[in-house]
């Protein structure tokens, strides 16, 4: 019986010890935002777009990533979506377009008036964009984004195409 009592007691106090040493020992957490900028200051920072090139060309990027998606909608919105079906393929090609729209903003031009409304226009065509994946499920109001969105892409091509590649709506 004595011996049960001592191994009682030791087990409490060797527990006791143990939240003791853990209360006292720091929490490790993820670093913030904050920090983790401060601790990549003079060093690489694998986050920054420097380390994302391009990997072809402009006239390429288009034709084989935005033109697919462009023709895909405007079929689409020929005629109002039947079901859930094509809904889901309109929201596929919007995604497509809003989100490479930023990617396009990125390839701005070296010149810096250049690359201010190159800049300002791929915002529009972002904004556009956002608005046309949002409007899915209702037929006019994505039909107005998309003519929208058409129309930005067309401002981009006359000042940096030369007016060339022009997008039916």
């Amino acid at each position: 019986m004595k011996a049960f009592k001592l191994l009682t007691l030791f087990t409490l106090l060797t527990g006791a010890l143990f939240i003791l040493v853990g209360l006292s020992t720091p929490v490790v957490q993820e670093p913030s935002e904050e920090s983790m900028v401060k601790a990549n200051q003079g060093e690489t920072d694998l986050r920054a777009d420097a380390q994302f090139a391009p990997v072809d060309n402009m006239h390429h990027f288009m034709e084989y990533v935005c033109e697919p998606s462009y023709k895909e909608l405007k079929a689409l919105l020929a005629k109002e979506p039947e079901d859930r079906r094509g809904w889901k393929a309109f929201k596929n090609h919007a995604l497509v377009l809003a989100e490479t729209s930023a990617l396009v903003a990125a390839r701005s031009p070296k010149d810096e008036s250049q690359a201010k409304q190159w800049k300002q226009i791929s915002l529009d065509v972002y904004n556009s964009g956002k608005s046309l994946y949002k409007s899915s499920g209702n037929y006019e109001e994505a039909q107005k984004h998309f003519g929208s969105m058409v129309d930005n892409c067309n401002k981009c091509h006359k000042v940096f195409a030369k007016g060339k590649h022009q997008l039916k709506k």
